[in-house]
């Protein structure tokens, strides 16, 4: 390329000269031209059929390499292929650069070549066209040609498709082919002729084979060809096969009605395609072949890898067609006799897709089982899981119209999802409601462990959401409220909302926000679908969500069912953060829409209907409930939105006309609106001008409302009445009246319920002097029966966190296997006894203190509270027994040493607990705890003094003090977290251990540590030493690996006072829990102990200097009972600290035995064990317990009989170190 001559290229302004100059330069230069025109077209093919461009490349490529060897006699050669071989061997050339070829020398054998034979070959004059100018013109005096009405087709095309049926007739086989068989590396040029020849052996060999002998022979073929070629005839052949289908179907059926076709095709496919007197069918694929009288059959087998049985009969006709002709089963051949008969539309033409759905089910085996590993989930119409099979499910249930698994009844997700995007309206609207049902059992638990996933995650991950999104968008109305329908199980837990207005009135005005946890707060990025996995109801707002309800419920008008679970969707979004509950609110015209058409000023409607089609003008409580919702979340400006609308005056109608049936639903929730309007001082007026209404209600409940034989209903009524009374001070006689009458029958109820505590509970809340509050009812036994059954933190149960995902947070009321949670139901007690307890501390109320800590089933209660693990304590009902263990303790800390010690004792610990169990937005109750916790008097100082005397630390005594006195509650008041969610714990459990934690994370940052610090690791070890309760409840792991700690900040355990308590501490701990030490459990905080030992490692021999302390924590991992892989650490890569292990054994806290047995079975450590020996790493001199524990475990192999023990013990014997080999040789272990 470098000789090359660099040619110009002509410019438009160069004269005749220079173009003449230019082109003797390159005329010169005689370089090759850049492209290569190639005629691949040959006018004189031998052969007589046209060839493609493939096979004639592949051809002239074969020519240039062959030499013929052949030793016969006589002209094995066709003289005009003679002559081309000559040609094309005179002349080899590359066919991409047009360059001189070398001729190849490769012997590949005898190429033998058939002779062309024209006698043998009968030319069809019809075929070939005459050589006129214009072409011919057909003429047709075919009268059935002319009056064939129901043919599309022209006269032309029905002319020539006559006369190749009249070929067919005439026995004309023909076979086309555009492929060359490769048989023993030879390349054939086959005729028409040959084919046909090769046609007849086949077909006789075919007709003496068994069909198990073809399958064999076809699979050969397959092993043998290459996988590639199969599959491109298989595509050619289908085509071909679909080509010649949709010709023959316009053919008259007399012709070929007794004919009938078996086409077997490779693709292991078979449709059955039949043909008599009355249909006409034909099936043709390359190969044709008719007999007028007798019966024929031929199987031919064709390099293309196919293959055709025909046999024709004189008196039926059947046509079997694989891969995708016409099957008619025989159910469906009456109904296409009927319907030719009477005309039906669209009836002309079988389709056998759809006609396979109405054959017969396959039969089920008497004998099949339930499959051992998990199948695929089926559910009915209902949302009920179908078992794997069922007798008693028929096929008129509609519950087998799915083309998987079509002997089992009910419709997978798969199925579903793919029927809800259907263009049938009905398949759409059921798919949707069948989801709906389904959803909606999974959050009562049904399937909880029974599938995997968990089928709202299964859903979620298959964004289900985005498709109810789009279903939203359909104009249906019977769509849209199926969709309404699916979205609102998807998105709503039934269960959750119902014990949240439980609850309402004992928690104040706090209700739990539902926003998932995100690493990243920012996902402004991502797409819809992604985001659909993070946050559900983000993306909804996202998608113009709230514009969308807009417009349903202004301009489609749903029926009632939409219309509730549009509110209810709305609800659950409200839910989701304070921002999502403003933008709700601010959306244009969707809250005056709502207040419009379902929170109407008469109830003239509601009291007139019986039956309710239509909700538009009829107040609705699940609307009440949103703007109660609303304002809940978005606070006062909701509030004084919701005024604008004038609701209060909708609000004071609902509470002082009857309406019917729901008409106390209506005025619950409109006073529970009306509260929460007044707590955030909006329409204080309003209560003053309702004054007749309030008063006149609260006379009938001094008369009527008797609480033992009063209904839940009631009770929840009459506490919301008094919770709005409450707010004007002229009510509080009357209520003070009503708690004296219903304390009073409370002594006397034997079965307390939920609605009448609530009443007690809000009357005691609502009055401002308690003595109207008799005591009588503490005599009361069957109050405290359900104490401890009603508890959450006593339950046992586990929290369903697989039940639903990540990206829809709910509150999970209903436990694993659908259980309700205890606090909830319908005799607890405890948010009664919290607000009981509360109420009676605030007012010093001693004497019924006392009496309530000291009733026996609340003794028995405190006792298993501080025995057990607590459950469910991230639950947000779990908050209301949380709060009333706080104000226990607050209250014992209250009445201080009258209570008996027992009772103080077991109420410290719990304080403990409770400490490490609060959520994060109570901080103010965990600050309290702590001071009560590390209060002066339960620090005793005494006992500090004489832990520190032992010590020999009387110099530093009274530093401790005053820094336990004064530090202890301030130091870790700091650790809270703040502005944390309900769900979180505001403090770790190993709250204890935080200083240390925080101070090793500077250390370890390269801060320099300030003075403070070694005072507050003071702090934490004398608190370690002197109440050892606090850290009770954490594992001997857990404590060991915060203890150690110490040793890696900085050099502080130098420290005369830090080194002698911190040892002290840890020796306490391992000399009682050393066995229960483990490793390989997972840590909070810490990645892995292994981490941490390397850590340990290091700093040891950087800046111990030997400490012995250190020196025995260092060895505790490395015990036999624990991984060998520590003690690789130590021995191998950490080698250099083994020379620093100076503890003496004497010193040791772990018994010796924990280092020599069991016996060393790792052969690597062995090795490291006597290379550490042999060179002189470690000494019994300067390091006794690592020299120990390598001769001991050294010895005691090379005393096995194996192989590779006695090599090694061949290898001791030539050490010249005679000390240690015959320390190795001649060991005796110790007896311990």
């Amino acid at each position: 390329m470098a000789d090359e001559v660099e040619l110009k290229r002509p410019r438009a302004n160069d004269d005749e000269e220079e173009l003449l100059r230019q082109q003797e330069e390159f005329l010169k230069a005689k370089q090759p031209p850049a492209v290569k025109v190639t005629n691949l077209r040959n006018s004189t093919n031998a052969s007589g059929a046209s060839r493609s461009r493939f096979s004639s490349l592949r051809q002239s490529k074969v020519k240039q390499d062959v030499v013929s060897t052949s030793q016969g006699s006589g002209e094995m050669i066709n003289p005009v292929m003679k002559d081309k071989i000559q040609d094309t061997k005179g002349k080899l050339q590359d066919m991409v650069q047009n360059i001189p070829a070398i001729s190849s020398n490769i012997i590949l054998g005898n190429i033998m070549e058939r002779k062309f034979n024209i006698k043998e070959y009968e030319f069809n004059d019809n075929c070939v066209s005459t050589a006129v100018e214009l072409p011919e013109i057909y003429g047709s005096n075919d009268m059935s040609l002319m009056n064939k009405n129901d043919s599309k087709q022209s006269l032309f095309s029905q002319k020539f498709l006559s006369g190749k049926l009249k070929s067919v007739r005439d026995n004309c086989v023909k076979i086309h082919t555009d492929e060359s068989s490769h048989c023993n590396k030879e390349e054939n040029i086959m005729t028409k002729y040959n084919l046909f020849q090769i046609y007849k052996e086949n077909s006789l060999k075919l007709a003496q084979m068994s069909e198990a002998e073809i399958l064999k022979e076809k699979r050969k073929l397959e092993e043998t060809l290459d996988p590639k070629i199969i599959q491109f005839l298989r595509n050619k052949k289908n085509k071909s096969i679909e080509k010649s289908i949709k010709q023959n179907r316009q053919l008259d059926a007399s012709v070929v009605n007794k004919t009938a076709v078996v086409t077997e095709v490779s693709n292991d496919k078979k449709v059955k395609l039949s043909s008599n007197d009355n249909e006409e069918m034909d099936c043709e694929t390359d190969v044709t072949s008719t007999s007028s009288a007798k019966e024929t059959t031929m199987d031919t087998e064709i390099s293309s890898n196919k293959k055709i049985k025909l046999s024709s009969d004189n008196v039926d006709t059947k046509m079997d067609c694989e891969d995708g002709t016409l099957s008619i089963p025989d159910s469906s051949k009456e109904i296409f006799k009927e319907s030719k008969q009477k005309g039906w539309l669209h009836m002309n033409t079988p389709e056998p897709e759809k006609l396979k759905w109405m054959e017969d089910l396959p039969e089920k085996e008497k004998d099949e089982t339930l499959p051992d590993k998990e199948y695929n989930a089926r559910f009915d119409f209902n949302g009920l899981l179908l078992p794997y099979k069922d007798e008693s499910l028929t096929v008129n249930k509609g519950l087998y119209h799915h083309g998987e698994e079509p002997e089992r009844p009910g419709y997978s997700f798969q199925e579903l999802l793919q029927l809800s995007r259907s263009s049938n309206q009905q398949q759409r609207c059921t798919a949707l409601t069948t989801l709906a049902n389904i959803m909606e059992k999974t959050r009562r638990g049904w399937y909880d462990k029974a599938l995997h996933p968990a089928p709202l995650t299964a859903l979620s991950q298959k964004n289900i959401l985005l498709l109810l999104r789009f279903s939203l968008d359909d104009s249906s109305v019977v769509v849209v409220t199926a969709a309404l329908q699916a979205l609102r199980a998807f998105l709503v837990s039934e269960a959750d909302e119902v014990c949240l207005d439980r609850l309402y009135g004992f928690e104040g005005y706090i209700e739990p926000t539902l926003t998932p946890q995100l690493e990243d707060n920012d996902t402004s990025s991502l797409k819809d679908h992604e985001l659909a996995q993070l946050d559900a109801v983000v993306v909804l707002l996202r998608s113009d969500f709230l514009l969308r309800i807009r417009y349903i419920l202004s301009a489609m008008h749903p029926p009632p069912v939409g219309v509730m679970c549009a509110l209810e969707i709305l609800i659950r979004l409200a839910r989701h953060s304070h921002i999502t509950a403003l933008n709700i609110s601010s959306t244009p015209y969707l809250l005056d829409i709502i207040i419009q058409n379902f929170i109407p000023l008469s109830t003239d409607r509601l009291a007139m209907q019986d039956e309710i089609n239509n909700v538009y003008g009829i107040p609705v409580v699940t609307a009440i409930k949103l703007c109660r919702v609303l304002v809940t979340y978005g606070k006062k400006p909701i509030a004084q939105k919701l005024d604008n609308f004038k609701i209060i005056q909708a609000i004071l109608t609902y509470i002082s006309s009857e309406t019917g049936k729901d008409h106390i639903n209506l005025s619950i929730e409109s006073l529970r609106l009306w509260r929460i309007l007044l707590h955030y001082k909006v329409g204080l007026d309003s209560v003053t001008g309702a004054q007749l209404t309030l008063i006149s209600q609260l006379q009938l409940l001094l008369s009527n409302h008797d609480i033992q034989n009063t209904s839940e209903l009631a009770c929840e009524h009459a506490a919301a009445l008094i919770a709005i009374a409450s707010h004007e001070k002229m009510f509080k006689p009357n209520i003070s009246t009503l708690l004296m009458k219903w304390s009073t029958q409370f002594s006397s109820v034997s079965n307390p319920t939920w609605g009448v505590m609530k009443l007690i509970a809000q009357s005691l809340s609502a009055v401002d002097e308690i003595s109207a509050f008799k005591s009588t009812w503490l005599s009361n036994q069957h109050v405290f029966l359900s104490l401890r059954s009603s508890s959450n933190l006593l339950s046992d149960n586990n929290a369903a966190t697989d039940r639903e995902p990540s990206c829809l947070p709910n509150l999970d009321v209903l436990t694993e296997n659908g259980e309700l949670q205890p606090i909830v139901s319908v005799n607890s007690c405890i948010p009664f006894l919290a607000t009981i307890f509360n109420t009676l501390y605030n007012n010093s109320r001693v004497a019924e203190i006392r009496l309530i800590l000291e009733h026996p089933s609340f003794l028995k209660y405190i006792e298993d509270l501080e025995k057990t693990e607590w459950s469910l304590e991230r639950s947000w009902f779990s908050r209301t027994e949380l709060y009333l263990l706080t104000t226990v303790v607050r209250a014992v800390f209250l009445l201080g040493d009258t209570i008996n010690n027992r009772t103080a004792q077991i109420v410290w610990k719990i304080t403990i607990k409770l400490i490490s169990t609060l959520p994060a937005d109570a901080t103010d109750h965990v600050r309290k705890l702590l001071q009560i916790a590390l209060s002066n008097e339960k620090v005793n100082l005494e006992i500090i003094t004489n832990e520190l005397a032992k010590l020999d630390l009387t110099s530093t005594v009274d530093q401790i003090k005053t820094g336990l006195r004064s530090d202890a509650t301030s130091l870790y008041e700091r650790y809270i977290a703040a502005n944390g969610d309900w769900n979180q714990a505001a403090m770790p459990k190993d709250w204890l251990f935080l200083p240390l934690v925080h101070i090793y994370t500077k250390s370890k940052n390269d801060i320099k540590l300030q003075s403070g610090d070694k005072d507050s690791i003071l702090t934490v070890l004398s608190l370690a030493l002197v109440l050892p309760d606090l850290m009770e409840k954490l594992s001997p792991t857990l404590r060991f690996s915060r203890l150690i700690l110490v040793y890696l900040c900085d050099t502080v355990y130098l420290e005369s006072d830090v080194a002698m308590l911190l040892l002290n501490v840890l020796s306490n701990l391992l000399r009682r829990y050393h066995a229960r030490l483990n490793f390989r459990t997972e840590l909070p905080g810490l990645s892995s102990f292994t981490d941490l030992f390397t850590a340990l490692c290091e700093h040891f021999y950087s800046n111990s200097y030997g400490d012995d302390g250190f020196a025995m924590i260092l060895l505790v991992p490395v015990a036999q009972r624990h991984d060998p892989h520590y003690r690789k650490l130590l021995w191998s890569e950490h080698a250099a600290a083994l020379r620093y292990l100076k503890l003496l054994p004497e010193k040791l806290v772990l018994p010796l035995k924990e280092y020599l047995y069991p016996e060393e079975e790792d052969t690597s450590l062995i090795e490291s064990y006597i290379t550490a020996l042999v060179r002189d790493v470690v000494k019994k001199s300067w390091c006794p317990i690592p020299f120990m524990i390598a001769v001991h475990h050294s010895a005691m192999y090379l005393k096995r009989t194996n192989g590779l023990a006695m090599r090694m013990r061949m290898q001791v014997e030539k050490l010249r170190n005679r000390d240690i080999a015959d320390a190795l040789l001649h060991y005796l272990p110790p007896q311990l």
